[in-house]
């Protein structure tokens, strides 16, 4: 009779055990750098401003800021900075509530398709082309409406406008997660109201509403916090003066009036001024900005965390009160032979049902007025681009003012170094990070790490920007294109840690048991099974990264600062192409709006290819070993 041969498990070798003990403190220390850059991000913003924090009295109460008698007051920048978001919420969340209600509750699955995918590109546009085309756009139509309304000011610049196209702006973001939250109702709910005879609408108002509130409300606080941290879209359009009511019969009228905001005052004074008192000031408005933000995002996220939690209990009084509510039901059973209830029920329900027409129609009317701004904009773009767009475009440099041609190859090439600098610099340290956060065992690090990024990800890039001018532009005595992709790379490693994440996670545990069985240490199961197999996931995460930073401009104005040369290194000033619609839009030369709007279709293109190359790469986002289970 054959033995039969024992096979002992495989037993890891020491230097395995070494090595992962050193990958463990590489994923432990790049893990940590997220905390680290987050707290010197504040320990940064306050130590610039604390000249101006010990007068804080007066700079949260002045209006007045004025550099030669260094008197320097928040308050006229505060105040336009809730105005005009404000606007913008005014007009963003019914109509972002209204299109995520429709595409989740109403439309047809390729019609949700296609407009999930739409909105998502209108989030996708960079905000110098939103400001760019509002102030050909929208502008005209605000200046029309003024002088035929006899307000004060016909220039069509101002506070209204600036809150227009914030609007715009905010909400593919209330209606994508909007979206999610009345997807996240349980279906036990739809189908209960449904079946005690209410009609869509009633059940969209009664049940799948309030049951998304917070995460509604959430989706409403993120907006906000984007909305108060816009910067390059509010600066051309708001017209950059501060100023506040002197009564509130003058309040009322401030939407017509010229203004400015705390994001719009960093960029268009920080990277000129030579005075202290000045810089730590503007400073200061960025560390308000940053505190605000962080606070609303915050709170957002708590909301978010507690949708669902307590719904079950919450809503059995909500379909009790639905059941009387119902057409033809009144607490009482309809009694089969008096005419007079059987006709009164016939008639509530016939009013139901117009309601419910003509809510459907409502809603479907949010969804096309949340989406015709990308049709316009791409259209516009296109419509004034293509004529300009030539070969000297993407092979010589600027010509002087007034002299045609010329073009913005080195603004190209600088976009690319800066972009490829960044991702360079972000990309190991976030993957590093995420692997540290999904292949580790769950630690108080590891829930740090995740709310550091979160809130991390949430900072204005403006904010980001004046942190990357303290740090690289005041420490070197220049501005360079190191400045500028250290800024854009901390923008980009919260967005790698949540997508890496994300990604890890979806390779199936049965793998990396399987990897450990056959005697493979920690850090080659990593290496060798989980990554490889989460590549495809990975990929798409670096590139949605890489698309939300394409377009930046904020950051860029005071790191990297610009240049009409090519750099002949990364220490050089470095030309940007998101600058030179910036500057070139508001010109007053013919030729170089042309150029502007060449470079705006240059730039929308790019990022439009990022989005849908993204999209396609999303369809097929499980990961290669996702089969394995």
């Amino acid at each position: 009779m054959r033995e039969t041969a024992s096979v002992a498990p495989a037993v890891a070798a020491p230097s395995s055990r070494s090595n992962d003990g050193a990958f463990g403190l590489v994923a432990r220390g790049s893990a940590w750098l997220v905390i680290v850059v987050a707290a010197a991000l504040v320990g940064v913003l306050i130590w610039q401003s604390w000249p101006i924090l010990q007068q804080a009295h007066e700079f949260f109460t002045l209006s007045e800021f004025n550099v030669a008698q260094h008197r320097f007051g928040a308050l006229a920048y505060i105040y336009g900075t809730l105005v005009t978001s404000l606007i913008a919420m005014a007009i963003a969340v019914p109509l972002g509530i209204g299109a995520a209600a429709y595409l989740a509750e109403i439309a047809p699955g390729g019609i949700r398709r296609a407009g999930s995918f739409l909105i998502e590109l209108l989030a996708a546009i960079p905000s110098v082309v939103y400001g760019f085309w509002g102030l050909f756009f929208i502008v005209p139509i605000v200046r029309w409406v003024f002088q035929i309304t006899g307000a004060p000011n016909t220039s069509g610049i101002g506070i209204l406008s600036a809150g227009l196209i914030l609007a715009i702006m905010i909400l593919p973001y209330i209606t994508a997660i909007a979206f999610d939250v009345c997807r996240a109702v349980p279906r036990s709910q739809r189908e209960g109201a449904l079946a005690l005879g209410s009609t869509r609408w009633q059940m969209i108002r009664t049940v799948v509403l309030p049951y998304a509130r917070p995460g509604i409300i959430a989706a409403c606080f993120l907006a906000l916090g984007r909305a108060l941290g816009e910067t390059m879209a509010v600066t051309m359009l708001v017209g950059n003066s501060a100023t506040l009511p002197a009564s509130w019969k003058d309040t009322l009228s401030s939407p017509f009036a010229l203004g400015d905001s705390i994001a719009s005052v960093i960029a268009n004074q920080l990277n000129e001024t030579t005075d202290d008192l000045h810089r730590s000031a503007l400073v200061g408005l960025g560390l308000v900005l940053m505190l605000v933000t962080v606070v609303v995002n915050v709170f957002a996220r708590i909301l978010i965390s507690r949708m669902g939690r307590s719904a079950p209990s919450r809503f059995r009084p909500l379909l009790t009160r639905l059941l009387y509510r119902s057409p033809g039901m009144n607490g009482k059973p309809l009694r089969a032979n008096d005419p007079a209830e059987i006709a009164a029920a016939d008639r509530a329900r016939d009013r139901a049902i117009r309601k419910d027409r003509i809510m459907t129609r409502v809603l479907a009317a949010c969804l096309i007025a949340v989406i015709i701004p990308l049709f316009l904009i791409l259209g516009y773009i296109v419509y004034r681009g293509t004529g300009a767009l030539s070969v000297e475009f993407f092979t010589e440099r600027p010509n002087p003012p007034g002299i045609p041609g010329g073009g913005m190859a080195h603004a190209i090439g600088g976009s690319f170094l800066l972009v490829g600098l960044a991702t360079i610099l972000a990309v190991p340290f976030g993957i590093l990070a995420a692997v540290f956060l999904a292949e580790f065992k769950a630690t108080r690090l590891t829930a740090a790490v995740r709310f550091v990024a979160e809130q991390l990800g949430g900072v204005p890039s403006i904010v980001i920007g004046i942190f990357a001018y303290a740090v690289v532009v005041r420490t070197t005595g220049s501005f360079s294109g190191w400045a500028g992709a250290f800024a854009l790379a901390v923008m980009m490693i919260p967005i790698v840690v949540r997508s890496t994440e994300v990604s890890l996670k979806l390779v199936p545990t049965t793998l990396r048991s399987a990897s450990l069985a056959l005697g493979a240490s920690h850090r080659q199961t990593v290496w060798r099974i989980t990554l490889p197999a989460a590549l495809p996931a990975i990929i798409t995460g670096v590139f949605l990264a890489v698309g939300r930073i394409a377009g930046e401009t904020a950051p860029l104005l005071l790191t990297t600062y610009g240049s009409n040369f090519w750099p002949r290194s990364p220490s050089d000033r470095t030309p940007f192409l998101p600058k030179y619609i910036y500057n070139y839009s508001t010109s007053g030369y013919a030729d170089w709006e042309r150029q502007a709007w060449a470079a705006a279709l240059v730039l929308v293109g790019v990022i439009m290819c990022l989005n849908i190359g993204i999209r396609v790469l999303a369809g097929k986002r499980i990961v290669a070993a996702s089969g394995a289970d």
